[in-house]
């Protein structure tokens, strides 16, 4: 296999593995050498970023906002951190997947030792036809490409008007550097980086039909504000304003979580809308370029 050539099959059949359609750009101009050196740069950023994230919720915002973040635990239950943390976790995954998949891809191959063991645990596992790994795998994929969109639109399009963010709202962009990066971070640049993951990393397909996607989504959401719940019961604090229904009322909060679960699935058909766009322009692109139509196994 090229190091320098992307996934790109000619034909419409789904033929390579959802797991090693992470490994590969569908980008002639991005080759499996780059793509591991990006992806390695995303996910040390990620991790870099997230603990200065954390850092900062905990000990600096707590300092400004006396009360908000009483002991660090409503850290725990913030819906933007949870969505970093699932983003971070996955590109430390297709990171690690990609770079041993360029360089150890027939680990299976010959006498099986420590090494070859070691191998095998850090490589693209094998879809089986049998089994639901590709399923659960996917349902993971959209989750952690979604829900940093969630966080970053109910911030801007409903925390921020109505001032009910942690740092306050005319202070968002003033409040000194450290509190920039938080919150462009936290709100910003993971958005950013999810759609660079659909757009320009991987190059996994639309799933037909997208029903178990749509379900887990729901499913995610619905769990955590089971979570954002029990936060309270911890940290007498609500991470939103509108779960709490002695505040907007039993019915507003009701449907506040209607429209949450339904947001999740919304930006869920964003992804699959971007994902079509890409499978779109990367086909035409083929057309131009050689590429190349099969992948060993």
């Amino acid at each position: 296999m090229s190091s320098t050539t992307p996934l790109l099959p000619r034909n419409k059949k789904d033929e390579h593995p959802i797991f090693l359609r992470v490994c590969h750009s569908p980008w002639t101009g991005i080759g499996q050498n780059t793509l591991v050196g990006l992806r390695g740069l995303t996910a040390i950023y990620m991790t870099v970023s997230f603990i200065l994230m954390i850092n900062y919720d905990v000990n600096f915002n707590n300092a400004v906002n006396a009360n908000v973040n009483k002991d660090g635990w409503s850290t725990v239950f913030d819906p933007p951190n949870i969505a970093y943390f699932m983003l971070t976790l996955y590109q430390w995954m297709a990171a690690i997947w990609t770079f041993m998949h360029l360089h150890y891809p027939h680990h299976r191959n010959g006498p099986q030792n420590a090494s070859t063991r070691v191998q095998r645990f850090l490589s693209p596992p094998r879809q089986q036809e049998s089994t639901k790994n590709k399923t659960w795998f996917s349902v993971f994929y959209y989750a952690a490409l979604t829900f940093p969109h969630l966080t970053t639109l109910i911030h801007w399009a409903i925390s921020v008007p109505m001032n009910q963010t942690a740092i306050p709202a005319n202070a968002i962009l003033g409040n000194g550097r450290y509190a920039d990066f938080f919150v462009i971070t936290k709100y910003a640049i993971v958005s950013l980086v999810a759609l660079l993951e659909v757009f320009v990393y991987s190059s996994i397909r639309r799933p037909t039909p997208p029903t178990p996607q749509i379900a887990g989504i729901s499913l995610l959401a619905l769990l955590y504000i089971g979570w954002a719940y029990v936060g309270h019961e911890i940290t007498g604090r609500y991470p939103y304003y509108f779960l709490d229904h002695r505040t907007v009322g039993p019915g507003n909060t009701a449907g506040a979580i209607i429209a949450f679960v339904a947001a999740a699935n919304i930006l869920f058909g964003f992804n699959l809308a971007l994902t079509a766009l890409r499978e779109l322009l990367a086909h035409r692109s083929e057309q131009r370029s050689s590429g190349y139509t099969s992948l060993p196994q």
